[in-house]
Parts: structure tokens; C-alpha cells; sequence
């Protein structure tokens, strides 16, 4: 089975189930009316559609057809199979066909009027669809199947939606990434890393190395590109590679912001909790690890996929037929916590319902939720949708509107950090293949609520400048939360993160046998990205460590509320060092008296050396010493230089 996109879905392709279970439609006799050579090509059309080879099934079906103008199981089978492949004029000659067939019986009507809803509803004749499907509504009951009926239901109720919808288009205006990312194939599923220059999507673009799976009939495998920073042009798209790409289908996958996780799904694999599920990988320097199974805590034995992890990296969002939902496909998240991916959360009402949601897809903010369904009111097939978390909970989710929705599937959509270009892909009449990813930029109803930037940065020795693997975070000077906590890559060094907007960020930077690094961020007015060198010392004597998030009052030596963030990983630096005595060292600029800037500095020193011993580090180890303006590092002729020079240091003086 494909991992990529919808499962065969009750409401959303009925039709799949129903061809598959055409084999039950065989009889010892043929039908009456029917001549054995009719029923002998039909059984064998029926077979051909159930190993999906559809051309020879039609093929076989014009035959049977012709044989029997009145055969009404051939029709019915010749009409979906038609609209499975989307061939709109067949579908709806077929519904014309079963509605004047002679001595038809009321389930060919009934089909009938369901091949003619849906060729109208994708041909966007709403006034013409609404009152083929109120005749449905009526026709259909106790004859057709109760999912063929409820679908028949809500494309009714959609009718009018779409037909609003029309009337008041969004300015949507897409533009094909091309052929450096699109094939004649399908490319679909598009994940963006944080700073929007790595595109990562499924595609089923023949690999001339490999033959088709012999079950789909195609080759699906991950693919990433990279911008031209200089050009702003996507580079021709390169596949993943082994371990994670493999002679198998692999698709619906999400990579985290910084391009260093990937949740991935597999279907069919030994080790899998049910048909399909979804799997952890990790860049490792510059290979990704083999894919492992995220385990019962997540999977179920039912259908698991379409994963989206928030930025923090603490919530997990997916796709899932199992149990417990309101439809055939809900989604769900689950929460990181204790080490440990939870329980699984099914997010309820209104985001689902009792038709299929797919396609999670959450923003950098946390709080905005893009993802897809078929029964919310739409253009018909599966639509795009918003929705904002609230303090009351999820909003009522919004259509983004036709045209970028219509009535066929729209249900792959990735959003940049920044909430400001959306990459979607579609089935398009200017496409290269099949379907496309197209970039549009979105407009303010559907962008995140809360605004966001991105800072990437590379962890270096400083000696030797060699990359560095290191753990990385990011915490709110106001509020003291972690916002963000990962590590760079060791090959690189590279770490990317997004960050909302409106704050003051405190990043930290910590490797074994090394002095951390502290740096800060206002983006209270700004909303500017960062690429920032990050130089760590080795810890050796005379090390010396700038405590650059220390905050005093203008004048005073009290520490405010804000420096308890840095401080508190000086105390954990000296915990993981406990044999180091070190010197705490205040600065100041020139400004004022040299008596007062030596008075004033000493007092700030020793203001820290309280807090680490409240913190339970040793007196022996702690010694302050306040230098005025004696060392500068910055000319103080200058604001900015006279901002350098007020600091904090910690020198390391020597072992035990």
C-alpha cells in the first residue's frame, strides 16, 4: 500500500472498496440476459481492476458492453473505474447511460445519479450538482451502500458551499516550482525547513535503478532540493538515499525546522505495528540513520500517517484510521514528555468529523493548523483548511477558498516559518506532470496568528574552528520558558531554529569539555533572522566565559529576574566541572568616576557569586573581583562599544 497520501477512504473514495469487492458480484450463471461470453469478459474485467491494471480492465469492459448494452454491473464497474482515473466525460456518459437503460433496476439508477453528481460536481455546475444529489438522496436509500449514501449527503450540503465560494475568490496566484523540482510524475507532501531554502516532497518520478512496486505500479521515493540563496532558484531535486529511501514505497513524510529529524511513513515493513506506520530518522553528520519504528506508544494496527511535528519539537500530529475517531480518518497528536512520546490525543471536534481529515500540517507558532478533509464545507473531494488554537480550543476551521481548492483533492500544504508562502501541490491543466508543488504567497485570513523569524547558526572550536556538535537552546529572557532545545549537527555544526516574534531571546551553546556560549536576540520590534558563528572555548586555565544575559538596573548591582536564565547554566557548567575555581569578574564603561565604576563593578561580582552559592556551589570555588573600566574590549567613545564593555566574566583559574 501507498504511504502518500489518503488511505482508500470511505467517504472519500468509496469507489476503491467497492471495485476491490467486485469479485463478490460473481455468480455461478450469468445474470439473466447476459450471454456467457459477456459474463466470461466481465469476471476477467473485474480481476484486472482489482490488481489496479485499469486500462486493460476498461479495455475489456467496451467489449462487454457492446456484447450487452444492458449489463448494469458492467456499467457501474466501467463508471467507477472512469472516475477513479478523474475522466470526468466517460463518468458522466456512464451516469447518462444508467439512467435510461431499459428495465433498470433502482441501484442503477441510483449509480447513475451518483456518476452524474460527481462529473457535475467536478466540473464546478453546482446548481446542476445540487439537484442530481437531491435526487440521489432519495434514490440511493436502501439500495446503495450507507458510505456511497452519506458521501452522496455531504457533496449535497457542498453544493451550496462551493457555489459561495465561487463568488467570492481568495487571491490565490500559484506559481510552478518547475522542472528543477517537478517531473512528469507526481510530486506531493511538501516539508520546509525553518529558514525556507530546503524543500523536502514525495515523488513517484521513475529511478532507473529500480523496477515499479509490483503492487502500485510506481516507485515512490523522498526527494529534497535546496534554494540558490544568491538567485532564490529551487537546484535540481536530489532523492534522500538509502537507508531511508529503499526498493520499497516511502512517502508522508515531515522534516523538522531544522532539516535534521524525519518522520517518516512505511508501510508493509516487518517490524510494523499495522499497514502502515510512522518511523524516526535523524541526520547523523551527513547520513541518515536507518528508520525506526516509533512503536505502539504511537502506531496502531490500523493505518498511521501524514505526520507534522511542531517546531518545539514537543508535539506530534498525525493522520490515523485506528479506533476511537469520529470517521474514517481523524487526526490525532501526541505529547513528548519524560523522554517519551504519550498516548495518543484524538483532537476532536471541530477539526474532525465524520468524514476524513488528512494532511496535518502545524506553523511555526504553534497555535495554526493547516490540514485537509472531505466532509467540512468545500469545494467537493478533499479541501485545505485552517484553524487557530484558542483559549477555548480549535476554531471553527476555515476553507482557503477557490481557487487554490476545487473539486478535486487539494490535500498536501506545507507553510514557511515566517507564515508568509505556503507550498501546495496541485493538479493543474500548466503542470509538468501529473501534480505539481506550487509556492502563492498567503493572504492575511489564513496566515499564523503570531509572526515568526528563524535563527541559524554553526557551532565551531574556537581554536581550531572545526564544527562542533552541541546541544543548543533558546529560552524567553521574560518568561524563563525553553522555547526551543536541540543540537547542531556534528558534521556542520549547523543548528536552525524559528522563534516568534515580540520577545528577548536568550540562545545557549554547551559541549563536553567546553565553556558555553551565551548570546541574545530582541525581536520585540524586529522581526530580522539571525546567521550567527558560534565559537566555543575549550575549558582549560585561564579560560574566560562573557555572560552576555546578565542584567543589572541602571546604577545598581541588583540582578533582575531576567539573568537567572544564564546564570542557571553557570551553575550547571560548574556542576559538570566541580574540581574548576573560578574568578567572577565585573566590568564597566568609562562613564562616571574610576572609584565608582571599581565600586559599582565589584558589587555586580559579588551580586553573582551570592546566587551560585544559593545555588550550592562551593565558597572555595568562588571568588569576585569587580575591575571598573580598567579592561576594556570595546571603545567607549561609542554606545555600542560602551555596551561591550559592561559584562560579566568568569575565569577559570585552576583545578582542586
Amino acid at each position: 500500500m501507498a504511504a502518500q497520501r489518503a488511505s482508500a477512504s470511505v467517504l472519500g473514495y468509496p469507489l476503491i472498496l467497492g471495485i476491490l469487492g467486485a469479485l463478490g458480484w460473481a455468480q455461478p450463471h450469468p445474470p439473466k440476459g447476459v450471454s456467457k461470453q459477456a459474463y466470461g469478459r466481465y469476471l476477467e474485467a473485474v480481476r484486472a481492476a482489482h490488481f489496479q491494471q485499469e486500462a486493460q480492465a476498461l479495455s475489456i469492459l467496451e467489449e462487454v458492453v457492446r456484447l450487452a448494452p444492458n449489463y448494469e454491473e458492467a456499467w457501474v464497474l466501467k463508471g467507477k473505474l472512469h472516475l477513479r482515473r478523474s475522466e470526468w466525460p466517460a463518468v458522466k456518459s456512464v451516469g447518462q447511460v444508467l439512467q435510461n437503460l431499459r428495465h433498470r433496476s433502482r441501484a442503477a439508477e441510483a449509480w447513475g445519479l451518483y456518476f452524474l453528481g460527481k462529473a457535475y460536481t467536478a466540473e464546478m455546475a453546482y446548481d446542476s450538482a445540487r439537484k442530481v444529489w437531491e435526487k440521489f438522496l432519495t434514490a440511493s436509500m436502501g439500495v446503495l451502500p450507507r458510505a456511497v449514501q452519506d458521501e452522496g449527503a455531504v457533496l449535497y450540503s457542498q453544493a451550496e458551499n462551493a457555489a459561495q465560494l465561487m463568488r467570492s475568490p481568495v487571491p490565490f496566484a500559484p506559481r510552478n516550482l518547475g522542472p528543477a523540482v517537478n517531473s512528469a510524475a507526481e510530486e506531493y507532501l511538501p516539508s520546509l525547513t525553518a529558514d525556507g531554502q530546503r524543500l523536502f516532497f514525495t515523488s513517484r518520478r521513475p529511478t532507473p535503478s529500480r523496477s515499479p512496486h509490483p503492487m502500485s505500479g510506481w516507485d515512490e521515493d523522498l526527494y529534497w532540493s535546496m534554494r540558490d540563496s544568491a538567485t532564490g532558484q529551487w537546484q535540481p531535486a536530489q532523492p534522500l538515499g538509502p537507508p531511508i529511501n529503499s526498493p520499497q514505497n516511502e512517502g508522508a513524510a515531515f522534516f523538522s525546522a531544522d532539516g535534521q529529524w524525519a518522520f517518516v511513513t512505511l508501510c508493509d515493513r516487518p517490524d510494523g505495528q499495522g499497514s502502515c506506520d510512522l518511523y524516526f530518522s535523524e541526520l547523523q553528520g551527513l547520513r541518515w540513520s536507518p528508520p525506526r519504528n516509533l512503536g505502539p506508544e504511537i502506531n496502531s494496527p490500523f493505518w498511521d500517517s501524514h505526520p507534522s511535528l511542531s517546531h518545539d519539537r514537543k508535539r506530534l500530529y498525525f493522520a490515523s484510521s485506528r479506533p476511537g475517531g469520529l470517521g474514517g480518518s481523524d487526526l490525532w497528536y501526541s505529547e513528548w514528555q519524560n523522554g517519551k512520546w504519550q498516548k495518543p490525543v484524538n483532537l476532536g471536534p471541530p477539526i474532525n468529523t465524520p468524514g476524513d481529515e488528512y494532511s496535518p500540517m502545524i506553523a511555526a507558532d504553534g497555535r495554526t493548523l493547516y490540514f485537509a478533509s472531505n466532509y467540512h464545507p468545500g469545494m467537493g473531494g478533499q479541501d485545505l483548511f485552517v484553524s487557530f488554537l484558542t483559549d477555548t480550543g480549535w476554531s471553527t476551521p476555515r476553507n482557503l477558498g477557490y481557487p487554490l481548492n476545487t473539486p478535486a483533492d487539494e490535500q498536501t500544504l506545507c507553510v514557511d516559518a515566517r507564515g508568509e508562502i505556503g507550498y501546495v501541490a496541485l493538479v493543474r491543466p500548466d503542470g509538468l506532470g501529473k501534480e505539481d508543488i506550487y509556492e502563492f504567497r498567503l493572504w492575511p485570513e489564513i496566515r499564523p496568528k503570531e509572526r515568526a523569524s528563524y535563527v541559524r547558526g554553526y557551532v565551531k572550536d574556537a581554536q581550531r574552528r572545526t564544527p562542533l556538535r552541541a546541544y543548543i537552546v533558546l529560552v524567553d529572557v521574560a518568561t524563563k520558558d525553553t522555547l526551543r532545545a536541540l543540537y547542531s549537527n556534528a558534521a556542520t555544526g549547523e543548528f536552525l531554529l524559528s522563534l516568534p516574534v515580540g520577545r528577548r531571546y536568550g540562545l545557549f551553546a554547551s559541549a563536553a569539555g567546553y565553556l558555553f556560549y551565551s548570546g541574545h536576540f530582541d525581536l520585540v520590534q524586529s522581526d530580522s533572522a539571525f546567521v550567527i558563528e558560534v565559537l566555543l572555548e575549550p575549558l582549560r586555565k585561564g579560560s574566560r566565559l562573557t555572560l552576555r544575559n546578565i542584567f543589572f538596573d541602571f546604577a545598581k548591582a541588583d540582578l533582575r529576574p531576567e539573568s537567572e536564565v544564564e546564570l542557571e547554566e553557570v551553575v550547571r557548567l560548574l556542576q559538570a566541572n566541580p574540581s574548576w575555581r573560578v574568578e567572577i569578574q565585573g566590568h564597566t564603561d568609562s562613564l562616571g568616576s574610576a572609584a565608582y565604576n571599581l565600586e559599582l563593578s565589584q558589587r555586580r561580582a559579588e551580586a553573582v557569586r551570592q546566587y551560585l552559592l544559593r545555588r550550592g556551589i562551593a565558597a572555595t570555588r568562588l571568588s569576585a573581583k569587580g575591575y571598573g573600566a580598567t579592561r576594556p574590549i570595546a571603545d567607549n567613545s561609542t554606545e555600542a562599544g560602551r555596551a561591550l564593555n559592561r559584562r560579566t566574566e568568569i575565569l577559570f583559574i585552576g583545578t582542586d
